[in-house]
């Protein structure tokens, strides 16, 4: 996991993922944007309903502090998935 720190002039406010298939010439399969506000709701009704969210082993409570922390910008999760040749990458902005 990787966080790079940049001074901002604002709060961050959107929250980016990105899904590349590298078999097919690193072609985004996905490409999310999401206001932080609504990445945040969705986490707290699907700690509250979900019975497979409550039983995962996740510090849910870091995850949205790192989304918050008003210093950080940037890339928070990069994956690479050598079986499927996949790259997930997360960053806030």
């Amino acid at each position: 996991m990787a966080i790079r720190k940049q001074e901002l002039t604002h709060k961050p406010r959107t929250l980016r993922i990105k899904v590349v298939d590298r078999s097919k010439e690193g072609e985004p399969v996905a490409n999310i944007r999401m206001p932080i506000r609504v990445v945040k709701f969705g986490m707290k009704m699907a700690r509250a309903f979900s019975p497979q969210m409550k039983d995962l082993d996740v510090d849910w409570d870091a995850i949205i502090e790192m989304i918050e922390d008003n210093d950080t910008v940037g890339k928070i999760v990069d994956v690479e998935d050598e079986v499927e040749k996949k790259t997930v990458e997360v960053w806030v902005e």
